[in-house]
């Protein structure tokens, strides 16, 4: 019986233990230069980019057809001014050619640009349509900014945001942080890029050296996948009941213990 016991324990201290060390994010951070972080992120838009685009001018007439609207005429104290009649504006895709086709003026490509050059890009295309050039804005934005996050992970999801920028800490907080079984030296990235083609890349969220990394702002539609780690593995082979089963001999076999020490 007593071997049985120390054999209970054992199984129970290799199933439910994790090393403290594969645990905590960023141990090195006091050794790590993190100067080459201080760059600003810039997203580009790539392929199937779901963009929606607003040009702003006091000469609302001109502006309408690149809004997709109608202007309506009102006057005010014997001035002419214009409403938009609707509150929808025109929402563009970027084909696989990354391109876009705009009101007038017809193909626009737009892959692999920021937002300010996208802007700046359109505005050189509708800028001969105002009066005065400084007299149009153009204002893009990105409507399926989306990230996939699976695993090891308390609430795994997919979301939007609408800031253009989210980092895989953002993303993994977001979906209640990895679990404790989340292998947190090999969190992958999987993401589509421009042409299609698939690639995968590895992060360790131990190291602070991730916050260095290209991969650590997450692109439109990636997916991140934290693994399990070994003790996650070896507790799916011995089973839920087995492990609680184990469990509660531990919890049994401690209240014997204490109640010996006090009755002794």
């Amino acid at each position: 019986m007593k071997n049985f016991f120390i054999i209970a324990i054992g199984l129970l201290l290799f199933t439910s233990c994790a090393n403290y060390k594969d645990i905590p994010y960023f141990q090195n951070a006091a050794e790590v230069d993190l100067s080459q972080s201080a760059s600003l992120y810039e997203m580009t838009i790539k392929p199937k980019d779901l963009l929606s685009i607003y040009v702003f001018s006091s000469d609302a007439v001109a502006a309408a057809p690149f809004n997709d609207l109608e202007p309506s005429p009102v006057d005010i104290t014997q001035k002419r001014i214009y409403s938009y009649k609707g509150q929808s504006f025109h929402q563009y895709m970027v084909d696989n050619n990354g391109e876009i086709d705009f009101p007038i003026v017809g193909k626009i490509k737009l892959v692999g640009m920021s937002i300010p050059q996208a802007n700046e890009a359109i505005k050189s295309k509708i800028v001969k349509y105002f009066k005065d050039e400084k007299d149009c804005m153009v204002n893009t934005y990105i409507d399926n900014y989306e990230v996939t996050v699976m695993g090891e992970v308390k609430s795994p999801q997919t979301f939007t945001t609408t800031r253009n920028k989210m980092a895989v800490l953002e993303a993994l907080a977001k979906s209640g942080d990895m679990t404790i079984y989340g292998k947190r030296d090999c969190v992958k990235i999987l993401r589509e890029k421009a042409d299609g083609e698939y690639e995968i890349h590895e992060l360790d969220m131990r190291d602070a050296n991730v916050l260095n990394s290209p991969y650590y702002y997450l692109q439109q539609r990636d997916i991140v996948y934290v693994e399990p780690n070994e003790v996650m593995v070896e507790e799916s082979k011995i089973g839920t009941t087995t492990r609680l089963w184990l469990r509660g001999v531990s919890i049994t076999l401690s209240l014997g213990s204490l109640l010996y020490r006090v009755l002794e």
